[in-house]
């Protein structure tokens, strides 16, 4: 028995072509790739998928229910990995030597640039209405900083209510920030509570510890486990859980309770000397602080939905921990 056709089907991009009869086919199928149309309220990427006339069935814009999360790992920069995006939040990788937002002083690029470069590009359109629902560009806006010579986990916002929503779970501590360091020196106990009060110099660049709480000082806490001892070379492998971020806070805070990070040029005084001495290797060779954000432990700032990320060592400080286990 010969097939028939039905002359009254046509495929979805037809369909979708005719509710957008301004924008060219291929960038109308590229849509319908990226997710941005729901047949029956739910999202359908078959671009070929034949069906007659859906007429209000098929729509262009995700449901609420259905929004598109970037869930896998993708390298958009030498120093730059993107973990996760959403219409509200991306979370990002860097490595050491990447700033995260951009600074006056500094003329590099930063983790923040990198992504809007990255989400803005021409070529990105239908991403960006997979994602934000509009083809305008986008304006990333940080929620936290990282060092630019610590590696690891960055979460950076889209709009203002997502950000400062996220800023409330810095504040109230609900917002996880671990850290893997890893320092010289022999922890006192398997675990414990560093509480200092710490006030930036003049310049707003170091932190100053001071014995007493005064009207320019902020509390720093900071949680820590030892993970790992090292006893040849008397250096501990430290799980670190920030409750309060200030400035260089762990880098201070570890070198006042005797276990300065390796390679901190500020506030490790051995790494200061083999810098200011012309020729010195730097100890264990290692070129900047061993620290790195591992976790990073967020509520959605629209969903609520408790989201956590990780991220491995970077291979610097793998091949330290190799070398400190010999």
């Amino acid at each position: 028995m010969p097939n028939e056709t039905n002359p009254n089907e046509k495929t979805l991009l037809d369909w979708a072509v005719r509710l957008c009869p301004d924008s060219p086919r291929k960038r109308v199928k590229e849509w319908i790739v990226a997710g941005r149309f729901c047949l029956d309220g739910q999202v359908s990427t078959k671009a070929g998928l034949r069906m007659e006339n859906p007429g209000e069935r098929l729509t262009l814009g995700t449901p609420e229910t259905s929004a598109p999360a970037w869930g896998h790992r993708k390298r958009i920069h030498p120093k730059l990995v993107l973990v996760y995006l959403d219409a509200d939040l991306a979370i990002v990788d860097k490595e050491a030597g990447l700033l995260s937002v951009p600074t006056e002083n500094q003329a590099k690029i930063s983790a923040i640039e990198v992504l809007a470069n990255y989400l803005n590009d021409r070529r990105g359109e239908a991403r960006r209405r997979a994602y934000f629902g509009t083809a305008d560009p986008v304006k990333p806006l940080p929620v936290h900083r990282l060092d630019q010579y610590t590696s690891g986990l960055l979460c950076i916002a889209f709009n203002d209510e997502a950000r400062q929503k996220l800023i409330a779970q810095l504040r109230s501590h609900d917002f996880l920030r671990e850290y893997i360091a890893y320092a010289d020196g022999d922890a006192p106990a398997d675990k414990g509570v560093w509480r200092d009060h710490l006030q930036l110099d003049g310049d707003g660049f170091q932190q100053q510890l001071r014995p007493t709480p005064g009207p320019r000082t902020t509390e720093a806490v900071t949680h820590y486990s030892v993970e790992e001892i090292y006893a040849r070379h008397h250096v501990t492998k430290l799980r670190i859980r920030l409750e309060t971020g200030l400035k260089h806070q762990i880098r201070i805070q570890a070198a006042a309770h005797g276990l300065p990070l390796i390679g901190d040029r500020i506030y490790h005084p051995d790494t200061q000397k083999a810098v200011a001495k012309q020729g010195a290797k730097l100890p264990y060779g290692f070129k900047r602080q061993a620290l790195h954000a591992a976790s990073i432990g967020i509520h959605h700032p629209k969903s609520g939905e408790k989201l956590k990320f990780q991220s491995k060592i970077p291979g610097d400080m793998q091949a330290l921990e190799d070398r400190l286990r010999l």
